[in-house]
Order: C-alpha cells, then structure tokens, then sequence
C-alpha cells in the first residue's frame, strides 16, 4: 500500500500518523457542534480530547510491549532498542482504550463533570475516529489479515510496508478495511441512539458492547502477531470478552438502581 505519503529530504509523511490525526480531528469536529448539548465548555472539552488522545498513545503502546515482550528481541538492549526504533508503530487499541477511560473519569470526578452524562457525549465520536485510523492501518500494512482466496482479499508488495515477509505478494483478508467499516456503521448507530431518550450511560454500554463483539469477530481474520494465544483466545479476544461482561454488569446494576429509584 503506501507507509509514507510524502517524502521530502530526511522528512516522511506515514500514512498511518496523518489518518489517526485526522481521526481525532474528525471526533472531535463532530462533537465540537454539539457542546451545547451537555453544557460544556469548550477549554473543558479540548482538555478532555488532549486527555483522551494523550491516555490512548501511551496505553495503546503499553499494551503493544506487553503483548509483544517476547518477540521484541533476545535482551533487554534489543528490546528498547526495538521499542524506540519507530514509534510511529505497534499500538493496541484496547490499551489506548483503558488508560483514556481511566485519566478521563480522574479529569472528569476532578472537574465535578457527571461521568456517565459526558462519557455518554463523547463516545459517539470514538467509531469515527477509530474508523480513520484504520484506514491509516490499511495504507501502513499493519494489522493484516490471514491469507485468503477470497475476491476481496489485498496483496501488500510494497518494501516499507509493515506485513511479515512471508506475506508480501499474498492474498490476505482486508481485516483493517473490516474494522474501518464497522466502526463507521457502530458511529451512525450511535448517533441516531444519542439523538432519542437515552438513560444515562447507556450510549457508552452500546458502544463497549458492539465494538467488543465486532473486534472479537474480527480477531480470527488477523493474521500479524498478537500476542500468545490462552485457550485458543488471543489478548485482544479475551479482553473483548471481559469488557462485554463488564458492561453487561453495568447494564444490569443501573436498570436495578432505575427500578429501586421507581
């Protein structure tokens, strides 16, 4: 595909960099129209998008060394040596996902924001972005699918790009394109549920839950490293699972709690 867009001299424009910008430039022009809405402020809401972005780089990259450690290299010398190399690659979502959700819920509580009101707010924007970014995926060679001999199946040839030797000039499955296209269909989803009488918290539960399962079906199409696999699962898999369980656990103390309020 094309890792880098623009060269100029020593200076490269990755694909992959400038489609996560414009994933989070996307999010948050969508949201930005819409602040009247929870009555915020917009200081606040860039506060909380350069919290979000900030929590999703570093818990996106954390995630990557954990999972990857053992392919990284022999020593610790190599290990940082690889993880330095290039950092504009080797993120996991789900890592990105839990540190943001973690620092925003700290901001929000600081700032006396109601949590559920403005996470509720401020997800809908996440397909969008995400689906950009993986279009950022698709034109680095990241996150590749497994071989296949289906019609739609993409062969990388390009030298720069980030699928395994073994797998350039093969047919693999488009399992980038495949996420990009959920998440957009997840972001439309969304936005019509925000825009009809919602409970608290529930447009951030169908979220967590739609893209659980969406990235869990996904997994067994992917065929770049992962991570080892526990019961045939891998990490991405298992934490999907754990993250449906928790919201369905979310779901049903708030529909108690609706019914003991009356």
């Amino acid at each position: 595909m094309h890792p880098v867009l623009l060269k100029i001299g020593s200076f490269e424009l990755a694909s992959y960099g400038l489609m996560t910008a414009l994933g989070y430039a996307a999010a948050a022009l969508y949201l930005l129209p819409r602040l009247k809405k929870i009555n915020l402020d917009k200081d606040t809401f860039w506060n909380l998008i350069f919290i979000a972005f900030m929590g999703a780089l570093i818990g996106a990259k954390l995630l990557f060394i954990i999972v990857s450690w053992p392919q990284l290299g022999a020593t610790l010398a190599d290990k940082i040596a690889n993880i330095v190399r290039d950092f504009r690659y080797g993120f996991v979502f789900f890592g990105g996902m839990i540190v943001s959700v973690a620092s925003l819920i700290f901001y929000m509580k600081k700032k006396g924001l109601p949590v559920l009101k403005t996470s509720d707010f401020l997800i809908v924007g996440l397909p969008l972005g995400h689906a950009l970014g993986r279009i950022g995926c698709f034109l680095a060679g990241c996150c590749y699918g497994r071989p296949t001999d289906m019609p739609w199946g993409v062969t990388f040839t390009n030298p720069h790009a980030l699928v395994a030797p073994e797998f350039v000039g093969v047919p693999l499955h488009p399992t980038q394109l495949y996420e990009a296209a959920g998440n957009l269909i997840l972001f439309f989803i969304l936005h019509k549920l925000y825009n009809k009488p919602h409970k608290n918290g529930m447009i951030l539960l169908a979220y967590v839950s739609c893209y659980a399962f969406m990235r869990f079906m996904i997994e067994f199409f992917r065929g770049d490293f992962r991570g080892e696999y526990i019961l045939g699962l891998s990490p991405s898999q298992l934490i999907s699972l754990l993250t449906a369980l928790a919201a369905g656990a979310v779901w049903i103390y708030l529909k108690k709690k609706e019914v003991k309020n009356g």
